[in-house]
């Protein structure tokens, strides 16, 4: 199926998770992200179990620091 994570197309099999799609692009630089499927928040808790549908659009955003 496809999904849209972070506006670039992706192929995924179905019953995929928030966890495993980031695992796959972001690999091990999870910390200080948050996560959107579309449009709408995905607590950090519920990645494992959130799967994800046809058509999803994720958008992972990166804290960062500044002033």
């Amino acid at each position: 199926m496809e999904i849209t994570f972070n506006d670039h197309k992706h192929q995924v099999e179905e019953q995929t998770s928030v966890q495993t799609a980031l695992n796959k692009w972001i690999g091990d630089k999870q910390k200080g992200i948050a996560v959107a499927v579309n449009e709408t928040i995905v607590p950090k808790t519920q990645w494992e179990s959130y799967i994800l549908q046809p058509d999803d659009k994720v958008l992972v955003i990166k804290a960062t620091q500044g002033g």
